[in-house]
């Protein structure tokens, strides 16, 4: 066969496989054993793994993943975002749109603090979704506000995504996390003013809460319960980006610093103990083992991919375009979008840079802007029906009158903004790369 029916038949069998409800790291690795065994027909394919199992556990990079993941578990079960909510809940709550702002502005922390997605979303589904439901809330926005805001830790650092993108195209992963700032702040932005024009125009989408509500609070008080609950959160991102950006540490050195900290904010919050630690360990033993497992099966998949000739497949038909190079970048995006819809975000992170970076690289683009919006595409993943996460991940602890169609109707009015501002950061490249290029 030649190297285009042969792509053909991996990619059909490929998506056979995934459709028939199988996991996407036994489809990946199971998959890359057979082609390579038979399609590519190489003996030295299991060395191959074992080479990529070697570089995958001694890879530097990898190492600050499960240190960013148990600082995240443990601010989580710290009681830092309940203090967070209340306090920004009795600062915006007079605001129409108030809580779905103080939503959003507290994600954005969490983000910078943990960078988990399912933290983020599971932790503001527990505290704001009752409290906006219980004002009269449209549940739409309510709903989208939590899963589209949670969403941001894909590109605020310390983002896993960004730590992996960085490790799998031999990018400072610093330089990302700069980037990733900018472009999280354009998107944190984008719902807030969403949220504030919403509301302005339709004010029974999210109203106010009473004035006597609000007033229970003096303006003096006020001032010390947002003291006391964002200084913790806003010191421990400044001492772990600041760390990172300003060349003081690694993003490993960074993450182990972020860990100690996250404790000391536990027992601030006189919630340290062994059964929070216990637990705070478990989660992240589970999710960096998922992580990476994921990277792991994903590099034998493309290694095989790019082996019988994938990469030069596609490089071959981007190239064959004849258009103009923001065209052909919306045809990889789009592609890229596409398979999120099908495949979880890693999946697309680690089958689609190997594959698209090079290409990209070829038509002149920054490197470091691209990546960036490669994660603005992996967030807009996350809402994508059919298989939308952050859609499950609300599922969860959502009330039964939302609808599961209510919940996918929420994501779209966010994923338009999401579009907004890769128009935005295509027209204003600046805003991605100004800052690597000042501090790193």
């Amino acid at each position: 066969m030649t190297p285009l029916e042969t792509i053909l038949v991996v990619g059909i069998i490929f998506l056979i496989v995934l459709f028939m409800g199988h996991p996407l790291a036994f489809t990946l690795g199971g998959l890359g054993i057979i082609f390579g065994a038979t399609l590519w027909g190489n003996p030295g394919v299991l060395n191959l793994f074992v080479r990529s199992t070697n570089n995958l556990i001694t890879s530097i990079a990898y190492a600050s993943i499960p240190l960013f993941i148990f600082m995240g578990a443990v601010l989580e079960r710290s009681g830092a975002a309940d203090d967070l909510f209340e306090s920004m809940y009795v600062i915006l709550g007079r605001l129409r749109g108030g809580l779905a702002i103080t939503t959003v502005v507290i994600c954005t922390l969490l983000a910078a603090a943990s960078g988990i997605i399912g933290a983020s979303i599971t932790v503001m589904g527990m505290l704001a979704l009752p409290s906006m439901l219980k004002h009269r809330y449209n549940p739409e926005l309510a709903t989208g506000t939590i899963m589209a805001a949670g969403c941001l830790g894909t590109l605020i650092p310390p983002s896993i995504i960004l730590i992996i993108y960085g490790a799998q195209a031999q990018i400072s992963i610093g330089k990302l996390f700069a980037g990733g700032i900018g472009a999280g702040l354009v998107l944190s932005g984008l719902y807030i003013a969403y949220i504030f024009v919403l509301c302005l125009l339709k004010p029974k989408s999210g109203p106010a809460i009473a004035p006597e509500e609000a007033g229970k609070y003096t303006s003096q008080q006020k001032i010390v319960l947002a003291i006391k609950s964002i200084l913790p959160t806003l010191g421990l991102i400044l001492m772990v980006l600041g760390s990172i950006l300003f060349g003081v540490a690694t993003p490993t050195e960074a993450a182990a610093l972020g860990a100690v900290g996250a404790l000391l904010i536990a027992a601030l919050h006189h919630r340290l103990n062994w059964q929070m630690v216990k637990e705070a360990s478990f989660a992240t033993m589970k999710t960096t083992a998922m992580i990476m497992y994921i990277i792991l099966t994903a590099s034998m998949f493309t290694s095989v991919f790019l082996g019988l000739g994938g990469g030069q497949v596609i490089s071959g038909i981007v190239n064959g375009l004849n258009m103009n190079r923001w065209l052909i970048l919306s045809v990889i995006l789009f592609i890229v979008y596409i398979m999120g819809m099908f495949i979880d975000s890693y999946g697309v992170l680690l089958i689609g840079v190997p594959i698209f970076t090079p290409v990209v690289y070829a038509l002149g683009f920054d490197p470091i802007w691209f990546a960036i919006i490669f994660a603005v595409m992996i967030q807009m993943s996350y809402l994508s029906p059919p298989f939308a996460y952050a859609v499950f991940y609300l599922r969860g602890i959502a009330p039964k009158e939302i609808s599961t169609a209510q919940l996918y109707r929420a994501c779209f009015p966010f994923m338009a903004l999401q579009v907004i501002s890769l128009i935005i950061l295509s027209l204003f490249p600046a805003i991605i790369t100004w800052l690597p290029s000042k501090i790193m």
